[in-house]
């Protein structure tokens, strides 16, 4: 059956000379893209397509592609996912994708899936078998949805939906959990209920992983300097940055940015 791998948070950045691009790539999974912020373009097999936040969209196993951030944007945020399907017990899946949901061609889903993949990313990588297969089977559950049109069983509470409108359009500014329940005129015991009914993890907890997941992958993708990094996240001191990093990821920066 099928096995949906981590749900990972990516951030491609606009850099001074003009573009930024990630590599052409290819995976032997179904590689899904969900834009939750910024704009860009979407290149497979030489074929550009605009993507822009709320476009759902894949590519098949082997099939190199690559997202870019043209000069006018400034950046392209999206949750990916990789589902691998096994090519018998999986062939009615692989089918239906490719007879209703084309490949490499954007698909208006909204916001209404942001707390939704917000949530996916929390169960894929718990490390628990369970709660890794829940993931698959929620997954495996939008496809079909957006096969059989637009989903509506995925609408967040519409506090949260703000909530996590503020966290991913503020990710260069730091800000408190009073901060969030003023923007959004709730009591903060209230909210953080909510949100964690919704999201599965505190208010906070969900805006530090925003914003060291794209520090991560900040790290890993450009050689910008780690105090300006930091500031693309938030933190106006370096070494605060580094220790919330390391908290977050288990090693420093440095080491994290070799690695990668």
């Amino acid at each position: 059956m099928y096995d949906i791998d981590i749900v990972q948070l990516r951030a491609c950045w606009l850099v001074p000379k003009g573009v930024r691009a990630f590599e052409r790539h290819a995976h032997d999974t179904y590689e899904f893209h969900y834009v939750v912020g910024g704009s860009g373009s979407f290149e497979l097999r030489g074929q550009w397509q605009p993507i822009r936040a709320g476009d759902f969209f894949y590519t098949r196993p082997r099939t190199e592609h690559r997202a870019v951030v043209p000069s006018d944007g400034d950046y392209l945020l999206q949750y990916v996912a990789f589902l691998a399907l096994d090519p018998v017990l999986d062939a009615e899946l692989a089918g239906d994708l490719a007879a209703r949901l084309p490949e490499g061609t954007p698909h208006r889903a909204g916001d209404r899936l942001h707390g939704f993949f917000a949530q996916l990313s929390r169960l894929s990588e718990s490390g628990d078998p369970c709660q890794s297969r829940a993931a698959a089977f929620k997954f495996a559950a939008l496809l079909y949805e957006l096969m059989a049109g637009s989903p509506t069983s995925h609408h967040a509470h519409p506090a949260v939906e703000r909530a996590l409108d503020f966290m991913r359009s503020r990710l260069g500014e730091a800000f408190s959990l009073d901060d969030l329940a003023r923007q959004l005129a709730l009591e903060k015991s209230y909210f953080i209920r909510l949100f964690k009914k919704h999201v599965g993890i505190s208010p906070m907890s969900y805006a530090m992983n925003l914003k060291m997941s794209v520090a991560a992958d900040l790290l890993c993708t450009t050689r910008e300097p780690l105090a300006l990094v930091a500031g693309q996240v938030g933190f106006a001191d370096e070494y605060h940055f580094a220790k919330r990093f390391k908290q977050w990821s288990g090693v420093a920066p440095g080491t994290y940015r070799k690695r990668g």
